[in-house]
């Protein structure tokens, strides 16, 4: 492993953080208790729904909100293979099956355009991720969605603070997942939480939670344990109180990126749609070839700067070709977007130094 002096991602912990996790642990809950509570009703009262259920992990935020609306063997969930395989996986664990629908070149989130050309008879839902914490075209989706009678469950772990056309995140679609891992810009360490506006989904999602047990040794689903630890939730409701902060700081560093690399010669920084607020969990810039990505990347890890491939495609990853036969040409937009995109380091504490030592090896790499 090389040895990185920035890393692409950083959890910040502020000493009121820590006091508040330190509070949990001395409680009387180091599993879910009253902070749990605490936390999914400042959430839902943050993006203006009716509930929010906290878990574990963004992963279980999506595995759960299949299982409540019972999809199932057999059922086909559209969704896109430009993200974490986490999106998809969860398809599979509930015997459903991924249908992959390609990307915009513009915000590399699911093309609208192309999914009403993906519905079958056996399509139960759509599955949107909002990409780097861009959100995808909801509104649109979800149209299409009501008009084909189909859920939209929506996966927006990077995304918490964005906002499509004046409404929050989390708060349009049928159900959505956020995550709190320590990558996000709001973390817990690890930890999720599902929001929705149905509130007997959201407590059969509770339900879920727990082993299925509606009460104690009481079981009326198969589920899991993907329950939230008291102490996680305290510091989710301290870092929640300062969200738009860090999301507003996220956009300024997101700023100075792009007006100090617009003007490279072969590199396109991200395109943010005029109607949404992007949250910048990633600052993804895009090559004009494989080869200069591939120059610049290994530029900056000489120079100790972590960069990421957000993301190779899901759908030819070697697993999905065993159990679905995907293969290249299924995504061409996903697929060529992947060989040429590459994520730089933006966290709450980067500094303007460090930004311009990454700035300047982009630079001299693209000459």
């Amino acid at each position: 492993m090389p040895e990185y002096t920035i890393r692409v991602g950083q959890p910040y912990v502020t000493e009121e953080d820590a006091k508040a996790m330190h509070d949990a642990v001395l409680g009387n809950f180091l599993g879910p208790g009253p902070y749990v509570e605490k936390f999914e009703k400042e959430f839902a009262g943050y993006l203006g729904v009716k509930d929010a259920v906290a878990v574990n992990s963004g992963t279980s935020a999506m595995l759960l909100s299949l299982a409540a609306l019972n999809i199932q063997s057999g059922d086909e969930i559209i969704t896109t293979p430009f993200t974490f395989a986490a999106t998809s996986n969860v398809i599979l664990l509930n015997n459903a099956k991924p249908v992959f629908v390609d990307i915009e070149p513009e915000t590399y989130n699911i093309d609208p355009n192309k999914i009403v050309k993906a519905i079958t008879k056996k399509t139960k839902a759509i599955m949107p991720i909002d990409y780097g914490g861009q959100s995808a075209d909801l509104i649109e989706i979800n149209e299409i969605a009501e008009k084909y009678d189909l859920h939209v469950i929506e996966d927006a772990a990077p995304a918490l603070g964005a906002t499509h056309r004046d409404r929050k995140v989390g708060s349009i679609s049928t159900v959505a997942g956020f995550s709190f891992g320590p990558d996000k810009h709001m973390n817990t360490g690890e930890g999720g939480m599902i929001t929705t506006n149905d509130v007997e989904l959201a407590e059969k999602c509770r339900i879920l939670r727990k082993n299925g047990a509606a009460k104690r040794y009481y079981h009326t689903y198969i589920g899991w344990n993907a329950k939230m630890p008291d102490p996680n939730a305290a510091l989710g409701s301290s870092q929640l109180k300062r969200i738009e902060t860090i999301v507003d700081t996220k956009n300024q560093l997101a700023k100075y990126y792009t007006e100090k690399l617009d003007d490279v010669s072969g590199i396109h920084t991200p395109i943010v749609k005029d109607y949404n607020r992007h949250t910048f969990m990633l600052y993804p810039i895009l090559a004009k070839t494989p080869e200069l990505r591939e120059k610049i990347r290994s530029e900056l890890e000489k120079n100790g700067v972590e960069t990421r491939i957000n993301f190779p495609p899901v759908h030819l990853q070697p697993v999905y070709r065993q159990i679905l036969g995907t293969k290249e040409g299924l995504c061409p937009i996903a697929e060529d977007l992947a060989e040429r995109i590459l994520g730089i380091p933006i966290f709450l504490k980067i500094t303007t130094e460090q930004q311009d030592l990454i700035i300047n090896i982009i630079k001299q790499a693209a000459k």
